[in-house]
């Protein structure tokens, strides 16, 4: 939990540099939540370098500048865990971003877990 929450720090300080890219560790876990983030479109590339203990996550930017992502909040931190089932998923979906959860079926968005109908450790917001 906290390799997660440095990684959600370099990602925000990222963003708001404006740095092209970013290396973090490697591992399992921070390696599915770079992937989510990917394919929800936050991030334009993922890349294991040749030590192979190194990630180099490429931020994605739209035309005019601004990143496609303004804020990531952590929900569960290492000292506070909080979870959601899934009637609370349900009306908290309602909102703009994202809820990234960690499930019994791995990482999932609130979107995914409404379709599953899962509930789970809630790790973030992104917006």
């Amino acid at each position: 939990m906290v390799l997660f929450c440095n990684i959600v720090s370099q990602l925000k300080n990222a963003v708001k540099s404006n740095k092209k890219f970013i290396l973090i560790p490697k591992s399992v876990f921070c390696f599915s939540f770079l992937k989510l983030l990917f394919f929800e479109g936050f991030i334009s590339s993922v890349v294991e370098l040749e030590s192979g203990k190194l990630l180099k996550v490429y931020l994605k930017y739209q035309l005019d500048g601004s990143p496609c992502f303004l804020d990531i909040k952590l929900l569960s931190t290492p000292s506070k865990t909080l979870y959601f089932s899934y009637p609370q998923i349900t009306s908290v979906s309602h909102g703009v971003g994202v809820l990234i959860i960690s499930t019994s079926k791995g990482l999932c968005t609130n979107q995914a877990c409404l379709k599953f109908k899962l509930g789970g450790t809630a790790l973030c917001y992104i917006t």
